[in-house]
């Protein structure tokens, strides 16, 4: 990463996850995301995963990237470029339905869809309040929007970015520790510290 909005995020996101997630989001006290064994979850063979797409209009363009291992494979996006993400529309990238909407010390306004054979998205540091657009158990579809891209909750650096997960677990909502590598049209994007600088979205 060469940006210093960047390197800022970097640095909050390490310094800061101790704590401010471990409760809500699953974390160990010390921050770290830490995957159950897929015998525990009982996701021995996930269920087959729908075809996400980006959680933006489509036709734009995107940068994605992941960082460390306690990052990775969640992903931050920004508009292509870099150039000012703050109040972009954020979208459903697939069919679902609300699971969770609340505020969180590090990851502000926090939004998780239930996709159904228990896949889940989740969408952190919202601009707008978490229930503004959309409530626990409300239905959604591809193109729904949910909110705007901010810079809420102390992780986000005050760097306005998606932070976007893909999840899976069979029983219960997932919580960061059921992460799984992301897919957008099928293609997947995941690798510690990888950039994808120009991704067009396919919500359409």
């Amino acid at each position: 990463m060469h940006t210093t909005h960047a390197a800022r995020h970097r640095k909050a996101a390490v310094v800061l996850a101790a704590g401010a997630l471990a409760l809500p989001l699953g974390l160990e006290s010390g921050g770290r995301a830490t995957a159950a064994p897929a015998s525990a979850q009982g996701d021995v063979v996930a269920a087959a995963k729908p075809r996400f797409q980006m959680p933006f209009a489509c036709d734009t363009h995107w940068r994605l990237d992941t960082y460390d291992s306690g990052h990775n494979p969640a992903l931050d996006i920004v508009v292509k470029g870099n150039t000012g993400s703050s109040g972009k529309n954020v979208l459903t990238g697939y069919k679902g339905k609300v699971a969770r909407t609340f505020w969180d010390r590090g990851a502000g306004n926090v939004i998780v869809i239930d996709h159904g054979s228990g896949w889940y998205t989740a969408y952190y540091h919202l601009r707008d309040k978490h229930d503004k657009y959309v409530q626990k158990g409300d239905s959604v579809t591809a193109g729904t929007r949910i909110g705007h891209i901010g810079a809420t909750g102390a992780n986000s650096g005050g760097w306005a970015h998606l932070h976007y997960e893909q999840r899976y677990k069979t029983n219960g909502i997932p919580t960061e520790a059921d992460r799984k590598p992301v897919h957008f049209n099928g293609k997947q994007y995941t690798g510690t510290g990888s950039t994808w600088t120009d991704v067009v979205s396919k919500n359409c």
